[in-house]
């Protein structure tokens, strides 16, 4: 953990029971730093003009904190702390009146995450919801976005596992203590997610997850994002609380939109009716939250998947979405069995064409210059 020597007082001043942002605001507006609050005597700190039970209840509880033993707890669950004094906090999430004092983190934070999207759903995800989820997480991340997600099954697992696909930044925040991946069947998904981006909470070192935790990070998911897409949900959802916090902080809402028969995807047909932006792809998306600045970095990444040669060139123009036969590649071409076999497996090793099986090709829904490097 990141040795700075105010950290202590800030978790401390976390820990304290009963004290939200707004109270502690109220004491910080008297100290100069978070060490002189958490050193002041019990008799100056009854002399400030403020509530005496609130002095007297701030005086009671410090002295039930042993600092070094939870920054210990911090340590040993392998997380660092990111307060709000801290330049890495995210810029998003401090400008919300309920934001977290402080952040838990595994990973890292990073600069990249300025453009944040949240994407949202339920956890019993349909097949077309998982792919839709799936697909646009790619695409975003494809377009420097990082992806932030709850590490729940279904649609948050499909959003982080389409970010990490792209070789992009994913954020999850945790509805329970940083030491306590939730679900366990996500420990993997969670360990890829602390290589390329972090999972956060601002919940105490061994808190469970407890139903009311996962409403409260809830805000965090939106108020780190610039918008919030919900993938799939039905109409009581805690995607919905989700879309509910987004709203209230002034984000975009996406909705993906479902069928008449669809009850996993009514909460987004609902969505959409009540003023949300439906999402056809990616570009709806993009183009509302005038991420336009980011084209030069897509230009660079387009740059890279080219076609090598006139070889290459020759069969990604005979390929589309609907699978070909090796054969057919060969006959229409000219060339080579041999060097249409080789060009198309190299081609799929740069991700510009996938494998249908049994000898067929198909150009890639998601080309990823990553794909080469693994």
């Amino acid at each position: 953990m990141r040795d700075n020597p105010q950290h202590r007082y800030w978790l401390g001043l976390h820990l304290l029971p009963d004290f939200g942002i707004v109270k502690l605001s109220r004491l910080l507006a008297h100290f100069e730093s978070p060490e002189a609050l958490w050193l002041e005597t019990d008799a100056a700190m009854m002399r400030l003009p403020l509530p005496k039970k609130m002095l007297g209840s701030f005086c009671a509880a410090r002295q039930k904190i042993d600092l070094q033993r939870e920054l210990g707890k911090v340590a040993a669950a392998g997380a660092s702390l990111v307060t709000q004094d801290d330049a890495a906090y995210p810029a998003l999430l401090r400008q919300l009146d309920d934001r977290p004092l402080l952040l838990y983190v595994r990973g890292q934070l990073s600069a990249d995450d300025e453009k944040c999207l949240g994407l949202v759903g339920t956890r019993k995800a349909s097949k077309r919801g998982w792919d839709a989820a799936n697909e646009l997480a790619q695409e975003l991340a494809q377009h420097g976005i990082t992806i932030v997600s709850g590490l729940a099954h279904g649609i948050d697992a499909a959003a982080h596992r389409g970010a990490l696909a792209a070789g992009g930044r994913t954020i999850a925040v945790m509805g329970a203590g940083i030491d306590i991946i939730y679900p366990r069947e996500n420990i993997n998904i969670a360990e890829e997610i602390m290589q390329n981006g972090a999972i956060i909470s601002e919940l105490p070192v061994g808190s469970p997850p407890l139903r009311t935790n996962f409403t409260q990070r809830n805000r965090i998911i939106s108020g780190l994002s610039h918008g919030l897409l919900v993938a799939e949900a039905p109409e009581r959802s805690g995607a919905l609380n989700t879309a509910d916090h987004a709203l209230a902080q002034g984000r975009d809402v996406f909705a993906v939109p479902h069928s008449y028969h669809s009850i996993s995807g009514r909460g987004c047909n609902r969505l959409i009716q009540d003023g949300a932006r439906l999402v056809l792809d990616v570009s709806d998306i993009l183009d509302a939250l005038n991420m336009t600045h980011l084209a030069a970095q897509t230009q660079r990444q387009a740059e890279r998947i080219q076609p090598a040669n006139e070889t290459e060139s020759a069969i990604l123009a005979l390929l589309d979405a609907d699978p070909s036969h090796v054969d057919e590649v060969v006959r229409e071409t000219k060339l080579p069995a041999a060097t249409v076999s080789a060009t198309l497996a190299l081609l799929e090793l740069k991700g510009l064409v996938e494998s249908a099986g049994a000898m067929q090709y198909c150009l890639a829904r998601n080309p990823n210059p990553q794909r080469s490097r693994r």
